[in-house]
């Protein structure tokens, strides 16, 4: 009996420290879920910032093309005949009016003669018809028909003569011979191809240009051009299509470069650099660079209140070491290390650059890409 009383003691006591603690371990929870939330701030993210002013930057139009001569010519035959000489080889140099080819006379000579007795005998018969008609003895219109056979005389003495000159076939301007597709002895009828000139004094080198960079143009602007030979000539556009090629919408452009001595072949591959002013850009490396939530390329920087500002910007030149870009501030606070990790509208502790790796990498391409402004860049369009 007493053992029984024990029992239901222990289990009395059992279930009075189960019921407790569950009122306990709610107690707790409750307590905890109610405790207030740590209100310590965190603290702002630290940025590396470099302070950049921007730089006049020269634009630049590129475009590729070729070189071509200023003229050429197919220098073809006035009258049939048969190769007497080749005066030209392929390859030489000709002056205006030097004699190309010369085809045999056969009997024009015979012909010439024949027109000038022709003519001699006309012309007496003409005087002897105004000394009878001054007596009387002969009508006006017999005189005037005397006359008229006389004007033909001439004329066909004239023709013969002038067929004489044409066996003898000229450079019509000083060039290079480029080809000599006749023989000696071959025949050649009027019209026939006798020798192709080319004049390179002056080059031209001929470049396609977008419809976006046309408007940039005019006639008479200076240009440089590079050739595929590593040669450079300086020289001015002399002459912009007025219509765009309906394939490309290009526009063909003309620069007029010296070449008096020639060295510069025409067909060769060339580069054209045409400036077109210059703007206000700054120079970043493409680490610098990044894009906002809407896809846009740009470059984070901060504010005086030091809050973090994104800025779109447009590329006017790009090389190896970076960018020169537009669409910033004229002095930017340029976040150079921790711009990945921190947005828009965001406060930061700045930590300041001293003569960082992206000034360095400025200065050295701007005195790279200097092309006659002291100092300044070029960006390439």
């Amino acid at each position: 009996m007493k053992k029984s009383y024990i029992i239901a003691a222990v289990l009395a006591l059992a279930l009075t420290a189960w019921v407790l603690g569950g009122y306990f371990l709610r107690t707790d929870v409750k307590e905890v879920a109610n405790a207030p939330e740590d209100t310590k701030p965190v603290p702002a993210m630290t940025v590396s910032v470099r302070t950049q002013e921007a730089k006049p930057v020269s634009q630049v139009v590129v475009a590729q093309g070729q070189a071509e001569p200023n003229r050429t010519v197919t220098v073809r035959a006035e009258t049939m005949g048969q190769v007497a000489e080749i005066l030209a080889d392929e390859g030489s140099t000709v002056a205006t009016g030097d004699v190309i080819v010369r085809l045999e006379q056969n009997d024009r000579q015979a012909r010439i003669a024949r027109a000038k007795a022709r003519v001699r005998e006309q012309e007496s018969a003409y005087e002897a018809a105004q000394a009878l008609g001054k007596k009387g003895y002969q009508t006006q219109r017999q005189a005037d028909q005397i006359y008229s056979s006389l004007q033909t005389a001439k004329a066909e003495l004239e023709e013969a003569q002038i067929e004489i000159e044409r066996l003898e076939i000229k450079a019509p301007f000083e060039g290079d011979v480029l080809s000599v597709p006749v023989e000696l002895g071959a025949y050649v009828d009027t019209n026939g191809e006798v020798a192709t000139i080319v004049d390179n004094h002056p080059l031209v080198a001929s470049v396609q240009i977008t419809q976006q960079k046309i408007t940039d143009l005019k006639v008479g602007q200076t240009a440089s051009v590079t050739f595929a030979t590593g040669q450079e000539r300086e020289g001015k556009i002399r002459y912009i299509a007025a219509r765009a090629d309906e394939k490309t919408r290009t526009f063909r452009v003309e620069i007029e470069l010296p070449n008096s001595d020639g060295r510069i072949p025409s067909g060769i591959s060339a580069e054209a650099k045409i400036p077109t002013g210059s703007v206000m850009a700054h120079f970043v490396s493409p680490a610098d660079l990044s894009l906002n939530d809407a896809g846009k390329l740009g470059v984070k920087t901060v504010s005086q209140d030091n809050r973090v500002v994104f800025h779109e910007a447009v590329i006017v030149m790009s090389d190896a070491d970076g960018a020169w870009v537009i669409g910033l501030p004229p002095k930017a606070r340029i976040i150079t290390l921790g711009h990945g990790y921190v947005q828009i509208g965001e406060q930061v502790q700045v930590a300041e650059e001293q003569g960082g790796a992206g000034m360095a990498g400025s200065k050295e391409a701007a005195a790279r890409l200097t092309t006659g402004g002291v100092g300044e860049p070029t960006a390439a369009q």
